[in-house]
C-alpha cells in the first residue's frame, strides 16, 4: 500500500472512533438535555470538532514521514 492509502486507512479508523465518541455519546447527551436552536448549535459545534480532529489526524500523520 502507498503512503496515501495508509493515511486514508488511519483517518478512516480515527473517523469511526471519533464519530462514536463525539457524535454518538456527546450528541446523545446534547439531544437529551437541550432543545431548539441551542441543540442545533451544539450539534453543529460537535460536527465541526469532529471534522477538525480528522483534519488534524490527516496532517499529523503526513508530518511524521
Amino acid at each position: 500500500m502507498g503512503t496515501f492509502s495508509d493515511r486514508l486507512v488511519i483517518v478512516l479508523i480515527a473517523a469511526t472512533g471519533l464519530a462514536v465518541l463525539l457524535v454518538g455519546w456527546a450528541g446523545g447527551l446534547v439531544e437529551a438535555q437541550v432543545s431548539g436552536w441551542l441543540e442545533t448549535a451544539l450539534l453543529a459545534l460537535l460536527a465541526l470538532g469532529f471534522l477538525a480532529a480528522l483534519v488534524g489526524v490527516w496532517f499529523e500523520f503526513g508530518s511524521l514521514e
